[in-house]
C-alpha cells in the first residue's frame, strides 16, 4: 500500500473510480505477504501485484464485477488441495485477499489526499476498514482513518460503530494488519514513508539513483548547486529537485531522521566531503559515500583531523553500494539501490518483530 499511495490519489484525484485489493491474510507459504496491494483501473490497467498467476486473475475478474455493482468482496484461495496439481499455485498455502471498490468520491479523494501528505511529511496514517461478508455493498462499509492521533469517519455514518478499543490497538501497530474485535474483522492499513533518500549531487549518476529509488517506493530528493543538473526536467516524477546556492548549509531546511537515506555522487572530492561531514551530525538512517577506498581515506584523514570520530566514520557506507562490476550509472545506481533496499529490509524485519 505504501508503494500504491500516490498511485491512488492521482486516479481519484483525476476523477477515475478504481478497485484496491490487499491481501489479508495469509497462512503457510503464499506468493505475497500480508498487505501486498494493487490497483486495478476499469481498462484493466494494473499497478502493484498480490502473487501473479490464478490469483491475480480471478481478482481482476472480480474487479470488473466491482466496477458495476460498486461493491465489496473477500477472495480466498487453498495451495494445499489435489485442483492445485494443474495449476500454477504451488506454494501450498492458504490467502485471502479483500477487494474492494473505491468511488473517485469527494469524501474518497480527501482521505487518499490526507495519507499522501502525510506520508511526505514521515507522518503515519492507519485507514481502518471493516471486512463484512462477501459481496457487500458498497454503502454498508465501514472505514475510519487514524491520523495525527485523532480518527476521522470516512463515509456517512460517521464514527458511530467503532469499537472502543480500536483506537489504542490501531496505533501501536507498525505494519498492515488484520485485527479482530467483538467478532468483527478490521483490515488496517499502515501507511508510513517508505523512506526518503536525499542524493548530493545531480549529475549522471545522482539522477539514475533518484529515478531507480523511487521506482522502488523511497521518495527522493536531489541537491546540487548547478542549475543546469538539478532540473526538474531531468527527473522523474515525483522527484523533489532543489537547487543549492552552495554545498554549505546543504541540510539547512531539511528533515532527517530515522527514515532518510543519505547519497552522496557530487561531482569532486572537495564537495563530497563538505556534504560529508554535515551528514555526520545528522539522525539519518544511512550514509553512503561514491568513491574509491583511496579517496575514503583521504576523506577520513581530513575529517579526523577535525574531530570526527573512528565510530562516526564506520557508519559511513563507502565504496557506496553493494558490491557488484558496475560501470555505468545505471549500473552504479543499481548497486546503490540495492544497498538502500537491503537497509530498509532490515527496518522492516524489525518492526515485524516489534509488532
Amino acid at each position: 500500500m505504501n508503494d500504491l499511495v500516490d498511485v491512488i490519489s492521482d486516479l481519484l484525484s483525476q476523477g477515475e473510480d478504481i478497485v484496491l485489493a490487499r491481501v489479508i491474510s495469509v497462512k503457510g507459504s503464499s506468493p505475497r505477504e500480508v498487505g501486498a496491494s494493487m490497483v486495478i483501473r476499469r481498462n484493466g490497467e494494473i499497478a502493484g501485484t498480490v502473487g501473479g498467476g490464478l490469483i491475480e486473475a480471478a481478482v481482476m475478474q472480480k474487479a470488473q464485477g466491482l466496477f458495476d455493482t460498486k461493491g465489496f468482496a473477500t477472495l480466498a484461495f487453498d495451495m494445499t488441495g489435489d485442483d492445485v496439481k494443474t495449476s500454477d499455485m504451488v506454494c501450498g498455502g492458504k490467502t485471502e485477499l479483500m477487494v474492494e471498490f473505491l468511488p473517485a468520491s469527494a469524501e474518497m479523494v480527501r482521505v487518499f489526499s490526507e495519507i499522501k501528505n502525510n506520508r511526505r511529511n514521515s507522518q503515519a496514517s492507519f485507514l481502518v476498514t471493516g471486512v463484512p461478508g462477501p459481496d457487500s455493498a458498497a454503502g454498508s462499509i465501514s472505514r475510519w482513518l487514524l491520523s495525527g492521533g485523532s480518527f476521522n469517519a470516512c463515509g456517512q455514518d460517521g464514527l458511530a460503530g467503532i469499537p472502543a478499543n480500536l483506537k489504542d490497538d490501531v496505533g501501536s501497530l507498525t505494519l498492515s494488519a488484520l485485527v479482530e474485535f467483538d467478532r468483527e474483522r478490521f483490515w488496517v492499513d499502515v501507511i508510513r514513508s517508505n523512506g526518503v533518500v536525499y542524493v548530493f549531487g545531480a549529475g549522471h549518476v545522482g539522477k539514475e539513483v533518484s529515478d531507480l529509488a523511487l521506482r522502488c517506493g523511497f521518495m527522493t530528493v536531489a541537491l546540487d548547486d548547478r542549475a543546469e543538473y538539478a532540473n526538474q526536467d531531468r527527473f522523474k516524477k515525483p522527484a523533489e529537485v532543489i537547487v543549492l546556492k552552495s554545498f554549505e548549509g546543504c541540510f539547512n531546511g531539511l528533515r532527517m531522521d530515522d527514515n532518510s537515506y543519505i547519497v552522496i555522487v557530487t561531482r569532486g572530492h572537495k564537495f563530497d566531503k563538505l556534504v560529508l561531514e554535515q551528514a555526520l551530525k545528522t539522525g539519518a538512517r544511512y550514509v553512503g559515500m561514491i568513491g574509491s577506498a583511496r579517496k575514503r581515506d583521504a576523506i577520513y584523514k581530513a575529517l579526523k583531523e577535525e574531530g570526527f570520530s573512528a565510530g562516526h566514520l564506520e557508519k559511513v557506507h563507502c565504496p557506496v553500494g553493494l558490491k557488484m562490476e558496475a560501470e555505468t550509472p545505471a549500473e552504479i545506481a543499481v548497486s546503490i539501490v540495492g544497498e538502500l533496499i537491503n537497509i530498509r529490509a532490515e527496518k522492516r524485519k524489525w518492526a515485524a518483530v516489534k509488532s
